[in-house]
């Protein structure tokens, strides 16, 4: 728990800004409660007993730099906390305009003690006449006076200037002056605009919920006037994959004036939040892609949990609409080429048409990754092992299953004058299946490490799902959780991924002597030291628990979400 001295009114950093003239601003509320949310987190602290933490943590730059703190904490008369709440308790504030690289920046640090203030920029001057005078320069530092403030110029890229207990620090002579200038013009009138009394704050508590530990806001109205951008949000689009891959997205920056990034804690659960107020209404008609249109339907099943998962991406993808919507969503040559496409691939098609084969095709789909499966039977076994991966989709019509068996084995057949493989049915978990093998001695090209006995491809339709599996074990995880989630419904966000950090420690430790080689080499010690070590980092990655990812359309706003939950 943070306590502040008692001091007046926060006053607000925004204040110093123009609300034409910034397009986007980053603001730390209480920078003091930032530095100490991410400090005190109980990973960072359990991250010391890192060896590679506890190297950088003992190195002599940051040795010296905790030093120096220590001895300024002791000139200053308080701990960095207590200043850093005096230098900025009330807010730190960074603008910007859109630009090259070298674009203008303004930061404002809006302290609580006018004094305090005044010694932190006595202390800046001093360090850095300090090192001019010990690399041998002559040259002071510069100060000017620019409507009654004194500017000081620090280097070419770097000025600042004290206005009250706020401090300005500036990139460029034209910021600093921006900032200054927005000073006078609130002093000479209390309701000059500027961005604090703007609708960013509004806009930024309506759509955030809660108190950000920081937040960020864009202005998206000046990028959309550039013809690139108008390029890029036009309805076709000449890029036919950013279509296919981000048309959602790209809509609802079309339709919003700004978006609004937000970075929360909860406990020890961190979360990062991106809005736009943009959602499904007025939506182009290639967001059907990724977005059912009745919001009934549902976006996403959930992802899987299934033992030793390393990850899981669950998402909506409507492949009837890329096709009957075609003339909608893409170029006229596409569309075109789409049509020429059908007739050829219709061919190929048993008792069906790719019109019809694609009208069969669900709208959610999950991949996941799980821990390397040894495959029982094959003599041979792979140099490197991977992870055991599957993509499940859901069927509008069982006739999927019949089409896509049969493109899978007409498939195999044609591969089989290039490898060798051995075909298999069998019943599993009392879902029929069926799946191929690669012989020992069968011939397979470009495998000098043997990747391919990894492997040993499954194939099953159960309920309305169809698996495509790396393995046989994994399809028959897969059979058994589809069962236990029954006729589920989807969740409103169209796309969710899972990352479990267990699941990434235990497949870093499928060939536990190479990690533990590479603790020997990198830290040089002795074997039971670098098991020792081992051990901890492994503990570790176990204890980040899991990340999760969300994206998810209202009816006016859309949401991406970023939750780091870590291990009890």
């Amino acid at each position: 728990m943070v306590t502040a001295n008692v001091h007046s009114a926060p006053k607000d950093p925004l204040r110093f800004f123009p609300a034409e003239a910034t397009q986007v601003v980053a603001v730390v509320p209480q920078p003091r409660a930032l530095v100490e949310a991410l400090l005190n987190h109980p990973r960072a602290k359990d991250a010391q007993s890192l060896p590679q933490v506890r190297e950088f943590l003992d190195s002599a730059n940051l040795r010296k730099f905790f030093q120096l703190l220590a001895y300024y904490e002791k000139d200053l008369g308080a701990r960095w906390p207590e200043l850093l709440d005096q230098f900025a308790g009330d807010g730190l504030a960074i603008g910007a305009k859109f630009g090259d690289d070298n674009a203008p920046v303004l930061a404002v640090l809006q302290g609580r003690d006018k004094a305090r203030v005044t010694k932190l920029v006595e202390l800046i001057t001093y360090l850095v006449e300090d090192e001019r005078t010990r690399a041998g320069s002559k040259e002071a530092i510069a100060r000017k006076k620019y409507q009654g403030i004194e500017a000081i110029e620090i280097s070419k890229d770097l000025l600042i200037a004290q206005v009250g207990d706020a401090l300005l620090v500036a990139n460029k002579n034209e910021s600093l002056k921006a900032g200054i200038d927005q000073h006078t013009a609130n002093t000479k009138d209390s309701a000059a605009k500027n961005l604090a009394n703007s609708s960013v704050r509004k806009d930024v508590g309506k759509i955030l919920d809660g108190d950000p530990l920081a937040w960020i806001w864009v202005n998206l109205k000046p990028l959309k006037e550039r013809q690139e951008a108008k390029d890029l949000f036009a309805t076709p689009r000449s890029n036919v994959i950013l279509t296919v891959l981000f048309a959602g997205l790209l809509d609802v920056a079309r339709r919003a004036d700004y978006v609004a990034v937000g970075f929360f804690r909860e406990k020890d659960d961190l979360k990062l939040t991106v809005r736009l107020p943009a959602g499904r209404k007025d939506t182009a008609p290639d967001v059907e892609l990724h977005l059912p249109k009745d919001p009934k339907a549902g976006g996403s099943l959930a992802p899987f949990d299934l033992p030793g998962m390393l990850a899981c991406h669950s998402f909506y993808m409507d492949f009837d609409t890329f096709y009957t919507k075609k003339d909608q969503i893409f170029p006229p040559q596409t569309s075109k080429d789409l049509e020429n496409a059908e007739k050829q691939i219709s061919r190929i098609l048993i008792n069906s048409t790719l019109p019809k084969f694609l009208a069969s095709t669900g709208v959610h789909h999950r991949v996941v990754a799980v821990q390397p499966e040894k495959v029982p039977g094959y003599g041979k076994q792979p140099e490197t092992r991977l992870p055991a991966v599957a993509f499940v989709t859901t069927m509008r019509d069982p006739s999927f299953a019949k089409s896509m068996t049969s493109i899978i084995k007409a498939g195999a057949l044609a591969a089989s004058g290039q490898a060798t493989l051995r075909s298999w049915e069998e019943e599993i978990e009392g879902v029929q299946a069926f799946g191929y093998s690669f012989p020992d001695n069968g011939k397979f090209p470009d495998d000098p490490m043997n990747i391919r006995f990894n492997y040993q491809p499954t194939f099953a339709a159960v309920d309305d799902q169809f698996i495509f599996a790396s393995n046989k074990g994994l399809c028959r995880d897969l059979i058994k959780t589809i069962r236990a989630e029954g006729k589920k419904t989807a969740d409103n966000a169209n796309l969710q991924t899972a990352v479990n950090f267990r699941g990434l420690s235990d497949f870093t430790n499928v060939l536990p002597e190479i990690p533990l080689a590479g603790m020997i080499l990198s830290q040089g010690v002795p074997l039971a030291e670098a098991k020792t070590q081992t051990a901890v980092f492994y503990k570790f990655l176990d204890s980040l628990g899991r990340v999760t990812l969300k994206t998810e359309y209202s009816g006016t706003e859309f949401h991406f979400d970023l939750l780091w939950k870590p291990a009890k």
